[in-house]
């Protein structure tokens, strides 16, 4: 008989496939083949009708689920009733997915979590630490002269053969830092800094600010358990040995692997063309500027409140998007989809400060530490909520907080 647990089963061994789809979905477009719909977004497509499926057992969620979507669809609606035309329908669609899925990937693995207990929470580790091996072996490809270079111009970076280049950092953050926790979390410190030192290589490798400077600081932050307000000698001792050693040296390294390379060339030159806050982010502010001034020119009324959608957003800003995740959801979802990112954000922070408060919640300081730093790095970098290749990974890591540790086991024997 066909069972809540075997739909479970399916929806996590489908999970497993999403970084070797994004991989092969890469492969065949530098090939040059190009298909009406990609073989990622199919695959997602899947994985989100199936979730959805899942939901029709859970009221709750499909409420929830249903009620988000239609909020974030009626920009569409409205332009297709305005302008008569649905050519641009299905584009938003695949937008909204987006933004979305790290809602319903939540929804699933807060259940499922709830359910499986520690099996639950075994089983999504070995998902993180799968996506992370074949992340960062399509990062380490350039170095046998395969896959992408995340910059065309001088052959800069690696993104090996995942398409969506711009994700990989904070995706690389996500998956690190959850493996890190463990580590640190098991007492096995020095696995925790070849780990980090590791992934530090890895972002490097890719080539962002993201991806070298996001993993730095997840790692520095993990062993001390922030946001804490409680002094603690172990810790603060800690933070002054990575503040005057380990951080420069890191530094350094960082210089010495980019110094000789054409990625230093090029921050030399847009640092030199640019002043400090175009530089340190990519030009974004002047993107900005631009979205906001045909938001605030060409946006009537009700379109500044709910959006115009994707596809006209690009249109008016001839393709190009700010590339930090709140003005891009203004530009294109309106204050509604503001609304949206503020509630589940909010949400998420009173769960985790809530559940923080009792041990048994092991996670929860772990997580609010990602919701924070999440956060920052889509008001910086952008590509954290709206990424397709992120979403699944980032419901996850926000679903952990949930697990609640057994009264009858200690903690050395609950990651058993």
């Amino acid at each position: 008989m066909f069972t809540i647990k075997h739909l479970d089963s399916l929806i996590i061994i489908l999970m497993f496939g999403l970084i070797p789809v994004d991989t092969l979905h890469g492969f065949v477009l530098q090939k040059g083949i190009v298909l009406p719909i990609s073989i990622g977004q199919f695959y997602k497509l899947i994985v989100i009708l199936i979730l959805i499926f899942r939901f029709l057992l859970r009221p709750k969620a499909l409420f929830v689920s249903v009620f988000f979507f239609a909020l974030l669809i009626l920009p569409t609606l409205y332009q297709i009733i305005k302008q008569s035309d649905v050519s641009f329908f299905f584009t938003d669609v695949i937008k909204i997915s987006k933004y979305l899925t790290p809602l319903f990937a939540f929804l699933f693995f807060v259940d499922y979590l709830k359910r499986e207990g520690q099996r639950g929470i075994d089983i999504a580790l070995k998902l993180v630490k799968f996506s992370y091996i074949v992340l960062i072996g399509n990062v380490f490809l350039k170095y046998v002269g395969l896959g992408y270079p995340m910059y065309e111009y001088g052959n800069i970076g690696s993104k090996g053969y995942i398409y969506a280049g711009n994700e990989i950092s904070a995706l690389l953050v996500i998956l690190s830092a959850i493996i890190a926790f463990e580590l640190w979390r098991k007492g096995e410190k020095l696995k925790y800094f070849l780990f980090w030192a590791l992934t530090f290589f890895a972002g490097l490798t890719i080539g962002s600010k993201t991806g070298s400077f996001g993993v730095l600081l997840i790692f520095l932050l993990i062993p001390l358990k922030r946001p804490s307000f409680k002094l603690n000698f172990k810790r603060v001792f800690f933070f002054v040995i990575s503040l005057f050693a380990l951080i420069p040296a890191a530094i350094y390294f960082a210089w010495v692997f980019i110094r000789d390379t054409d990625l230093f060339i090029r921050l030399q030159y847009f640092y030199g063309k640019k002043d400090f806050l175009t530089f340190l982010l990519s030009n974004r502010n002047v993107f900005f500027k631009h979205a906001y001034d045909n938001y605030l020119q060409h946006y009537n009324f009700i379109e500044k409140i709910i959006g115009i959608g994707q596809a006209n957003y690009e249109l008016l800003n001839n393709g190009e998007i700010v590339e930090i995740d709140m003005a891009d959801i203004l530009f294109s979802l309106g204050i509604m989809g503001l609304i949206y990112l503020a509630l589940v954000n909010t949400y998420l922070v009173i769960q985790a400060i809530r559940f923080s408060k009792n041990n048994r919640f092991i996670y929860s300081k772990f997580v609010l530490l990602m919701i924070l730093a999440l956060f920052g790095i889509s008001a910086t970098a952008g590509h954290v909520y709206s990424s397709g290749m992120i979403a699944v990974f980032m419901g996850l890591l926000f679903s952990l907080m949930y697990f609640k540790k057994s009264e009858n086991l200690g903690i050395e024997n609950i990651m058993k």
